[in-house]
């Protein structure tokens, strides 16, 4: 059971990295189509946006991470609430987080709450929760393809073979 979660701390891992490189392109590519900024305040700030979608990756990896460490045994299907609920928590993240950094450097709740409010409906935040909701069920899907017992490869001397 441990190298089953050492597993599935290397593909969270993994999996981070292949979601912030997922949100960029995402938000690239939807920046690009509607002629918009991710950020329409002039005032946020350059780290804003990078803050807003690493608390986004952060809150996945600790959804999926939680519901694979804290099953007693390794996973036999695809558990379909972790999944959902690591979109929503990547979504409420990116908006929530983004809302009290704004009302840092702002000073006024007001506003961030009109940012909050703002962020929630921008196609940005919705492609944060999509994005999410692809990226764990690729988590999950890639660790129930491990065979149970098999270890890392080994090269042909490796192995204990009496031949």
């Amino acid at each position: 059971m441990r190298e089953y979660r050492k597993y599935a701390i290397t593909m969270a891992a993994f999996s981070a990295a292949l979601y912030a490189a997922f949100i960029v392109a995402a938000f690239g590519v939807l920046s690009l189509l509607l002629n918009r900024d991710v950020i329409n305040e002039a005032d946020a700030g350059a780290l804003l946006g990078p803050i807003m979608v690493t608390i986004a990756v952060l809150a996945l990896v600790w959804v999926i991470l939680s519901a694979v460490l804290r099953s007693p045994e390794r996973l036999t299907q695809i558990p379909p609430l972790p999944i959902f609920v690591s979109g929503v928590a990547a979504y409420l993240g990116y908006c929530i987080s983004g809302g009290v950094v704004y009302s840092l450097g702002a000073g006024e709740l007001f506003r961030s709450v009109t940012f909050i409010g703002a962020e929630m409906t921008s196609p940005f935040a919705i492609a944060i929760a999509v994005s999410g909701w692809l990226i764990a069920f690729l988590f999950f899907l890639v660790l129930l393809a491990k065979p149970a017992g098999s270890g890392a490869p080994k090269w042909p001397w490796e192995k204990n073979d009496n031949n």
